[in-house]
């Protein structure tokens, strides 16, 4: 049996046997989206792509969880400061692409879901591509190159048009109008946090925390993410002193509440493979 076989089957009995939901009462389990493309879409020459999740699977997996879990808004969580109910969920995105406002909000307005959007605000503010969008890097290499990624050497043109893909500051207030979206940072320029200056790391952080504070203010939320998930722990008083409350990283597991281990909450990510495969999605409650 194929490898992805083996775990849908023993998560389906897991879950069959009403192991994950016990495992998980009083427990918030965070989910880890990018982008949410339209169904049908052809497939594009872009790089990155298992960032991608089409909606109809995004449609799927939310409706699935929301049927097992109680969903939770992140701001909500962290206000109270206290365990769930029972066994939730809350939905967060990365970067600040255009499409969760196009292709992810009617979802999450349909089932009445709330999430979290953490912005890459030097993409949005400054319309500066990441540098990987308009190479010819294969998903290996752009892993490979994060910590020292080249210049990007693009024209003019082709960087507005890049730059489009993300959000401007009207999207992501008319976002926030929804009711159901708030915004935290996720640093200015994208840089992996660990791998620059205490200094450069610190200031990256206080630019993307206040341009969202002035931006779209009343729908701060006072967590940031770490980007890629590099976090480190020599910054928490400094952050704290900047009013934010916690980070999320990109290693998987639950919470009970956001004291536990504010600088290093536990989040799970959602690919283009595991969105796509209905029989995986009890294993994303299994090994969380």
């Amino acid at each position: 049996m194929p490898r992805n076989g083996i775990k849908a089957v023993l998560a389906r009995l897991a879950e069959a046997a009403g192991h994950i939901r016990r495992r998980h009462e009083g427990r918030l389990l965070i989910l880890t989206f990018h982008r949410v493309r339209p169904d049908g879409e052809a497939e594009a020459e872009r790089p990155m792509r298992n960032l991608e999740v089409a909606q109809s699977d995004f449609r799927g997996l939310l409706r699935w969880m929301k049927a097992r879990y109680e969903a939770v808004s992140l701001a909500e969580w962290l206000e109270r400061g206290a365990p769930p109910g029972r066994a939730s969920f809350a939905v967060t995105f990365d970067d600040g692409w255009a499409d969760n406002l196009e292709q992810a909000l009617p979802v999450l307005e349909e089932l009445e879901i709330p999430a979290a959007v953490f912005l890459s605000t030097g993409a949005i503010e400054e319309r500066e591509p990441f540098w990987w969008q308009g190479g010819d890097y294969p998903d290996a290499e752009i892993e490979r190159l994060k910590t020292a990624p080249p210049v990007p050497k693009w024209s003019g043109v082709k960087r507005e048009a890049l730059a489009r893909e993300f959000l401007t500051w009207e999207q992501a207030a008319r976002l926030g109008e929804s009711g159901l979206v708030c915004f935290g940072p996720h640093g200015h320029r994208h840089t992996l946090l660990d791998t620059v200056s205490r200094d450069e790391a610190l200031a990256d952080i206080r630019t993307s925390w206040q341009l969202i504070r002035e931006r779209v203010p009343e729908h701060a939320l006072p967590l940031l993410a770490w980007p890629n998930g590099n976090g480190r722990d020599d910054l928490t008083g400094e952050l704290a002193v900047l009013g934010l409350r916690g980070a999320l990283t990109t290693q998987r597991g639950t919470a009970r509440t956001p004291a536990d281990e504010p600088w290093r909450l536990p989040r799970n990510n959602v690919d283009r493979q595991l969105a796509a495969t209905p029989a995986l999605w009890p294993w994303l409650l299994l090994r969380a």
